[in-house]
């Protein structure tokens, strides 16, 4: 089965600050995952990240992990991610994972 990982920062890319709440970002998260690939496991954690302009924050981060879903319907929910809580980019990684719902 396939596992993607997903890592969104919640700092707004142009005020370089947190304007949508922990709690509204995995609700915002959750409700386009569930409508775009059947559902995510998330959690929080703290993520580095450096901006096009050179701006290097520390930052709030859903730890987002998808099983079975399709590519397309992960790339629709991060382009909707990347929209909603107005991100520069999403981390994405993508592997064969010996999983399976039990």
């Amino acid at each position: 089965m396939i596992k993607t990982t997903l890592c969104v920062g919640l700092l707004d890319k142009d005020s370089k600050r947190q304007e949508v709440t922990t709690l509204d970002a995995y609700k915002v998260a959750a409700n386009i995952f569930a409508a775009t690939t059947g559902g995510a496991t998330i959690t929080e954690g703290t993520g580095v990240y450096t901006h096009d302009d050179g701006t290097v924050v520390i930052e709030p981060t859903l730890v987002c992990v998808i099983y079975g879903a399709e590519k397309e319907s992960i790339y629709k929910a991060v382009e909707q991610l990347k929209v909603s809580l107005n991100q520069e980019a999403i981390a994405f990684e993508q592997c064969e994972s010996n999983s399976m719902f039990i």
